[in-house]
């Protein structure tokens, strides 16, 4: 027989949940029970036979409360767990159900202690030494990576270096191998941060003009003149104008490169323009983006200055590329072509075991 149940003792839980971090499982175990409680997203709880109860899971109904209710924050922290039919109320009030949007993870280098607090609250821990995240990739969470090209120059890349330090964000560089030279140092504190250091050719000539040894050539000289200074081959490779052809992606793999190309263009060559560059970002990016700006620039570098912590705050990780990949793929392969690495794009690489690449 059906059993209609009251919401007292939920209504009782919810209360018990406000302001605690996470759902408190609250479901008894019924394995004993002839019959088995269900809930609906809206509130209502019934008792159904075990039979009746699996029909009842197709329509809407569920044997675990925490399945029902859903946990949601304001600003200042405060917190309420509401039923899932209630969110779009509470979300009139100021709550949200996105965490990451309210938390930030941040870290202590000299005790290594970490923690979360308000997003209000970060820049106050970065005043007294504390940086931003972990440096570790949480693959469940949003991530994009932020690529650079035509560098290093001396005085933008230090600013640019100087605003990844201070929040603990990581950047992928594609450099020019006639660049390299005089570049050293910094270079080194890229690869000291945790930045990936990528080629962008030896001299920017477009790739599709040339072939054989000329070819070769560009991934070589850039190559060498990194090798020189930390001791390792780029891990990626960007051609110049994003063009490539059959014979660019032999090549590619033959060095061990993949090719990265972008999903979105900040145009910052064109405009030279802060605002423009980060009202870009900021209305376009979404998880798995690769983003391209140029580091010689001093507009982007303003316009990066403001974008890292924006789009921190907005729960993005600052990655590079191949970290991306190893986190939504399982990692590049070396002459395959990859313009981001979207869900749609994540899903298209890993349904297809002999189609690699995203072109």
């Amino acid at each position: 027989m059906r059993k209609v149940v009251g919401c007292i003792l939920l209504a009782a839980i919810l209360v018990t949940c406000l302001g605690m971090r996470g759902i408190i499982p609250v479901d008894v175990d019924q394995g004993g029970s002839d019959m088995v409680t269900m809930y609906s997203e809206d509130g209502r709880q019934e008792q159904f036979t075990p039979a009746e109860a699996e029909e009842q899971k197709t329509v809407g109904w569920y044997d675990n409360f925490n399945d029902v209710v859903t946990k949601m924050w304001k600003k200042d922290g405060s917190s309420i767990v509401v039923y899932k039919s209630d969110v779009s109320k509470y979300e009139k009030e100021g709550f949200t159900t996105n965490y990451a949007s309210i938390f930030s993870k941040i870290y202590n280098p000299e005790t290594e202690e970490e923690k979360e607090v308000l997003k209000t609250e970060v820049q106050s821990y970065i005043d007294q030494g504390w940086k931003r995240g972990s440096g570790e990739v949480d693959p469940e969470l949003p991530m994009i990576a932020l690529t650079f090209d035509d560098g290093p120059n001396k005085d933008t890349t230090k600013r640019l270096l100087d605003v990844l330090e201070e929040n603990n964000a990581r950047a992928t560089f594609f450099m020019l191998g006639d660049h390299m030279k005089g570049a050293a140092d910094t270079i080194k504190r890229m690869k000291s941060l945790g930045c990936e250091l990528s080629s962008h050719t030896y001299d920017h000539t477009q790739l599709t003009q040339l072939s054989g040894d000329a070819l070769k050539e560009q991934f070589e000289k850039s190559g060498n003149n990194l090798k020189d200074i930390v001791g390792e081959d780029p891990s990626t490779v960007r051609p110049p104008y994003g063009s490539y052809d059959d014979s660019v992606k032999s090549v590619a793999k033959d060095f061990g490169q993949p090719i990265i190309l972008w999903s979105v263009d900040t145009l910052d060559w064109k405009s030279k323009n802060a605002d423009s560059v980060y009202s870009t970002v900021m209305s376009t990016v979404q998880d798995g983006d690769i983003l391209l700006f140029h580091d010689i620039y001093d507009s982007t570098i303003d316009a990066v200055v403001r974008l890292i912590p924006a789009l921190q705050d907005e729960g993005y990780q600052l990655v590079t590329v191949s970290e991306m990949g190893e986190a939504k793929i399982g990692g590049l392969e070396p002459g395959d072509v990859y313009t981001d690495l979207r869900p749609g794009t994540v899903k298209k690489l890993t349904g297809a075991s002999s189609q690699s690449e995203e072109e």
